[in-house]
């Protein structure tokens, strides 16, 4: 296996109009979709054009245009992947944030609960880390002579960075990777098989961008 590049999908509308994320499926703003041309672009600088690579993205709107635009300046195909959207919030998908503030179900013990189901109908936790396991262990086995590009979601792609950690589910009650809209996850393997983060949650590449939208 080569590398796989993780990529969390640029802003969406959920980010600025008060809808909930999870599987409430909004699409990119116009700053998203210029966030995503940008990325691409520099996506397009540092993969090398002899490098294989296959691009996988969840099929909720905002990571699939993300992935779509990106695929479009490396001339990649997008490959949809149910597994890679966000954690199920249940009932509290298409709602606002105000209304699953007031619906989520109450927690029955302080911290974070691997068990705890936010929402009816959701995931926990638990649920959710081992859909992101078995979906990388799917992935992988079947590109396993190539690099991946992987375009999801926040949660999904901290959950994808413990699933390379070999993280057990008791772990990620004391960790969590946060990274950023469009940022940029690379992961490889060293010489000795160890499993290397060799970039988390670069977002370098919207500097220029974000100061021509202060101006």
């Amino acid at each position: 296996m080569g590398k796989i590049i993780l990529i969390q999908h640029c802003q969406s509308e959920h980010h600025i109009n008060n809808m909930s994320g999870g599987w409430t499926d909004t699409p990119l703003t116009e700053f998203g979709r210029k966030q995503a041309k940008t990325l691409g672009r520099k996506l397009k600088e540092l993969v090398d054009s002899n490098d294989d690579y296959v691009l996988y993205s969840s099929d909720l709107l905002r990571a699939l245009q993300t992935a779509e635009i990106v695929g479009r300046e490396l001339g990649l195909d997008v490959i949809k992947d149910k597994s890679l959207r966000e954690i199920n919030t249940g009932v509290a998908a298409g709602k606002t944030k105000d209304w699953a503030r007031a619906n989520r179900n109450p927690r029955t013990r302080n911290g974070f609960d691997l068990d705890y189901q936010e929402f009816q109908d959701g995931e926990s936790w638990r649920e959710f880390y081992s859909r992101v396991c078995s979906c990388m262990d799917r992935i992988y086995e079947s590109e396993k002579t190539k690099n991946l590009m992987i375009v999801t979601h926040g949660g999904t792609l901290g959950y994808i960075l413990a699933w390379w950690m070999k993280f057990e589910p008791e772990m990620i009650v004391n960790a969590y990777f946060s990274s950023s809209v469009g940022g940029v996850t690379i992961l490889s393997q060293n010489s000795f098989q160890q499993n290397v983060v060799n970039k988390f949650n670069d977002t370098s590449h919207f500097d220029l961008l974000n100061s021509h939208e202060r101006t």
